[in-house]
C-alpha cells in the first residue's frame, strides 16, 4: 500500500545481481500452471524468454481450462503435464524435467496451486493447500532446489487498526490472525516451509498478495462487476456494507508475475541460513493505489449506469451478527436477474463469472498491506498504468470478458 520510492542506493541491484546468460536460464516448474496466476506466469516467462524450460502441472487439462488465445503457446501441450501434486507418489514424475530441458533439476518451483474457493470445509484446505505445499517443500529440500516460491495471501494478518493503516498497512512482521479459512491454511503452509528451512535447508520465499485482478479475472473484482451489472439492470442503488474506507488492496496479475520472478532470483541468490525467519523471507505484494471500497464505488459508478453508496451503521451492525442470512438474501436477489441477463444476451455458457457472494469476503476486515519491502529488496514496481485500480484498468477487464463471450 504505502509507496516509498527511497530505495537505498544499489540495494536491489546488490541483492539481484545474478542474471543468467542465455545458456544459464532457469528451468521452471509451475504447480497449478493452468490456474489464474499460473497461466499468466507461464505467459510472462514465455514472452520474455526468461526460462530454458517451462513445465506446467495441473489436474485440469488445457482443453478444459478456458484459456484465452494468447496462452496457446505458453500453455501448450508440450509444456503441460496432468498430475496431482498433492499426491506424494506423483512427485518424482513431476520433478523430472523433460528430455528437452538442458538442466537435470528445476531451478525455480512456483506453487500457484491450492484451493482458491472460499467457505470450504477445513479438510479441503488442509488437503489441497497445506499438504500440497508440504509435499512440494519436502521434494524441493531433498533435491536442493534453489528457489521455491509460495503464493500466499495478505488475509493471514490480523486486520489492522486505523493507526497501522495510516502508517502504510501491515508489514511482513505484523501480527498474524487469519480471517478466512483459506488464509488459515496458507499460514499453516508458510510455517511448515520455515520448519523445513531450519531442518532440511529448504530455500523458499513467500508472496503475501492482495486481491489479484486483470484480464479474465474471476475472483474478487469479478464478483463486484457482476453485482454492479445486476444492480444496473434492476435500476437500484448498489450499496456496500461497512464504510468507504474499508481497505481491499489490489494488484494486477501481471505485476504478481514480475514479483514472483524477482523473488525467485532473490531466493536463489541467498543461502538457507540467510534471512533466518519466515517474516524475513516473505514479501507483501500490492499496488500503490491503496484500493478501498470507496475506490470501487467511484469506479463502478463511472462505468455502469447506477448509483453507489454504503449501508448505514444500523444495517451494517445487523449484518455483523447475521451474516449468513444477509448473504443468503443477497444471493437470492441477484442470481435470478444475472441468469436473465445471460439469457437475454444469448449467452448459454457464462463461463466462470458469477455474482454469488461468499460470507467470508463480506467481513469487516481491512486487507491493507505495505509492499515497501518488495520495492526495496526486490526492486519490484507495479507496471505503468497499473499503479492502482482505475477506470481504464477495469474497462480492460470487462473487454476481456467480452472477448471470451462471458459478459452480458
Amino acid at each position: 500500500m504505502a509507496d516509498d520510492d527511497s530505495c537505498p542506493p544499489g540495494k536491489a541491484t546488490t541483492q539481484l545481481s545474478f542474471e543468467p546468460s542465455p545458456d544459464e536460464k532457469p528451468a521452471v516448474l509451475i504447480i497449478g500452471g493452468l490456474g489464474y496466476v499460473g497461466r499468466f506466469l507461464a505467459l510472462h516467462l514465455h514472452q520474455n524468454q526468461l526460462a530454458c524450460s517451462i513445465r506446467l502441472v495441473d489436474k485440469v487439462l488445457p482443453q478444459l481450462a478456458r484459456l484465452a488465445p494468447e496462452f496457446s503457446e505458453a500453455c501448450s501441450s508440450s509444456n503441460f503435464m496432468q498430475a496431482d501434486a498433492s499426491r506424494e507418489q506423483s512427485l518424482t514424475k513431476i520433478f523430472t524435467p523433460p528430455p528437452s530441458c538442458p538442466r537435470k533439476e528445476y531451478t525455480y518451483v512456483f506453487n500457484c496451486g491450492g484451493e482458491t474457493r472460499y467457505s470450504q470445509e477445513d479438510a479441503v484446505y488442509k488437503a489441497r493447500s497445506a499438504e500440497l505445499t508440504l509435499n512440494l517443500a519436502r521434494e524441493c529440500a531433498r533435491r536442493k532446489t534453489p528457489a521455491l516460491v509460495e503464493f500466499s495471501t495478505g488475509q493471514i494478518y490480523k486486520p489492522p487498526n486505523s493507526s497501522i493503516i495510516k502508517s502504510g498497512g501491515c508489514k511482513e512482521d505484523s501480527t498474524t490472525r487469519p480471517w478466512t479459512k483459506l488464509a488459515k491454511y496458507k499460514l499453516v503452509a508458510e510455517e511448515e516451509l520455515e520448519k523445513l528451512r531450519k531442518t532440511e535447508g529448504l530455500r523458499y520465499t513467500v508472496l503475501r498478495i492482495g486481491h489479484i485482478y486483470g484480464p479474465y479475472d474471476v475472483g474478487f473484482l469479478a464478483r463486484g462487476l457482476c453485482l454492479a451489472k445486476v444492480y444496473e439492470r434492476k435500476r437500484e442503488e448498489m450499496k456496500w456494507l461497512w464504510t468507504k474506507d474499508l481497505r481491499v488492496n489490489t494488484v494486477h496479475v501481471e505485476d504478481v508475475c514480475t514479483a514472483a520472478v524477482l523473488a525467485a532470483k532473490w531466493c536463489a541468490s541467498i543461502a538457507p541460513d540467510q534471512e533466518p525467519s519466515l517474516n524475513q523471507r516473505a514479501f507483501n505484494i500490492v499496488d500503490q493505489g491503496d484500493t478501498s471500497q470507496g475506490t470501487l464505488a467511484t469506479i463502478f459508478s463511472q462505468i455502469f449506469d447506477l448509483q453507489t453508496g454504503f449501508q448505514g451503521s444500523l444495517i451494517s451492525q445487523f449484518a455483523r451478527f447475521n451474516m449468513e442470512s444477509v448473504v443468503d438474501d443477497v444471493n437470492e436477489e441477484i442470481l435470478g436477474p444475472w441468469a436473465e441477463l445471460l439469457r437475454e444476451n444469448g449467452i448459454t455458457d457464462s463461463g466462470p463469472l458469477s455474482p454469488f457472494m461468499e460470507k467470508e469476503l463480506l467481513r469487516d476486515c481491512d486487507l491493507c498491506l505495505d509492499a515497501n519491502k518488495a520495492r526495496t529488496v526486490l526492486g519490484w514496481r507495479a507496471g505503468e498504468g497499473k499503479e492502482g485500480l482505475s477506470v481504464e484498468g477495469v474497462r480492460r477487464v470487462l473487454d476481456s470478458y467480452r472477448r471470451m463471450g462471458w459478459w452480458p
